[in-house]
């Protein structure tokens, strides 16, 4: 009871905005009137009447689905950034925590975009407001200078330069020389989503061991339950992935590479590592999450790996799946009261709406039939599977 009082105390006021928040999430009705859109105006017309009227309706007609996803990712940007400016700590470090991952992102994204020789204004603004930090500029300082320099501008100036700094260590053993020079050689085997899936495994152990060291009651427990289970669809997705490499031809060659990137916490570490690691094909990988229920469902109905029809079949991916699953646990995060981990729960299904906005508008743009599967990819927060 008194864990609650301080809660309440402390936090008390920024959760009730969260929670109030909740409201303004689309309904089953609002996803059917922009269903029945016959165009991009008529789309606008639609979410003019949701809770985005007010960032949308000043904009030209008919908006661009990536126009409107970019305001859409402002407008949850600005939330999650006036929640953390009422939070107090510990919840401002959990917030900040959140953030991390998105800056990682919009950090390799801007730093392969300065390899490209690409406009450094035009990678700002294309970049994520949810990643955007003081300091985003500095990185244009190493527009000249070579692979190593730029990531040694990472470790120096930026906020998530702690999981750069991690990185390079982690590659950087074995090698004959330990400075900062052999970078450039070694990164040569790293592909841009390579490097952010390695990245994101460190980040997500930091923010895990931050939820059970310094957080406490339901906070602690369903950040618990949340992380293990994204930690663990990490793993299955990577594993999945790389079975329609190839070039993983080799059984060694395939389990080291898929070990530098595989998560080391969840339900299926270190219980079914050495199933994930060795599965050679779509079956072996159902059969080493079988005891699993909640995985082995996810995998039921899959597409063999490095197929790429989803989007014209209609046919869900295993990302589909999967956040079908964590849908359901985030809007759960909100049944219990006095924690942080509804923070991270708006946030995931925000971005979940975001996406389910921008890919109807795409359909609508491409004058897709009422009738055709692809509509039936939407994951509606707080619904079943519309």
């Amino acid at each position: 009871m008194s864990e609650m009082l301080f809660w309440n105390v402390n936090e008390g006021y920024t959760e009730a905005l969260v929670r109030t928040m909740k409201k303004s999430f689309l309904e089953e009705e609002d996803y059917m009137a922009l269903k029945n859109s016959t165009n991009m105006n008529d789309f606008k017309t639609a979410l003019e009447a949701t809770d985005y009227e007010e960032i949308i309706q000043a904009e030209p007609s008919p908006i661009s689905s990536a126009r409107l996803q970019t305001l859409l990712k402002q407008k949850l940007a600005d939330d999650i950034q006036y929640f953390q400016s009422q939070a107090s700590s510990p919840l401002y470090e959990f917030i900040d925590l959140m953030r991390h991952g998105y800056m990682i992102e919009d950090t390799i994204y801007i730093i392969e975009g300065i390899k490209s020789k690409a406009d450094f204004d035009s990678l700002l603004k294309r970049a994520d407001p949810l990643g955007e930090f003081p300091g985003m500029r500095t990185i244009k300082a190493a527009e000249s200078e070579n692979y190593a320099n730029v990531y040694q501008t990472v470790l120096i100036d930026l906020p998530v330069g702690k999981y750069f700094h991690k990185f390079l260590e982690d590659i950087l053993v074995g090698a004959d020389k330990k400075d900062i020079n052999a970078i450039e050689s070694i990164m040569k085997d790293y592909t841009h989503e390579k490097t952010k899936n390695y990245l994101k495994k460190i980040w997500l152990t930091e923010l895990y061991k931050f939820c059970t060291t310094e957080l406490d009651g339901p906070s602690r427990e369903i950040m618990e339950d949340l992380l293990k289970f994204e930690s663990d669809c990490m793993t299955i997705q990577i594993i999945y992935n790389s079975l329609g490499n190839k070039e993983l031809t080799d059984a060694k060659g395939r389990e080291a590479e898929r070990k530098k990137y595989i998560h080391l916490l969840g339900r299926l570490y270190p219980g079914r590592d050495t199933e994930l690691t060795s599965a050679d094909s779509l079956e072996k990988l159902k059969e080493a999450v079988r005891p699993y229920d909640q995985y082995k469902k996810m995998l039921e109905h899959v597409p063999e790996p490095g197929k790429d029809e989803e989007f014209q079949s209609g046919a869900k991916s295993l990302y589909d799946y999967m956040f079908e699953e964590q849908a359901k646990m985030y809007a759960l995060a909100f049944e219990q009261q006095f924690h942080c981990a509804v923070f991270y729960a708006y946030l995931k299904l925000k971005e979940q709406e975001i996406r389910n906005i921008g890919y109807m508008a795409d359909l609508v743009g491409l004058g897709m039939a009422k009738n055709m599967p692809q509509w039936k990819k939407i994951v509606v927060p707080f619904k079943d599977v519309y």
